[in-house]
């Protein structure tokens, strides 16, 4: 599999959001912060990686 560098970039841009969902999720104590990160997170890795 060849990994581009466009990948790397999203896949490294998705960590930042899903951390920022657990971030704000462990702030607010909100659940939907932490689905919103996750769905980021993985829209982000179907959208470039796959």
């Amino acid at each position: 599999m060849k990994i581009n560098a466009y990948q790397v970039v999203a896949v490294l841009g998705s960590l930042m959001l899903l951390i920022s969902g657990l971030m704000r999720f462990s702030y607010s104590g909100s659940p939907k912060e932490l689905i919103i990160g996750s769905l980021y997170f993985a829209a982000n890795i179907f959208i470039f990686c796959l």
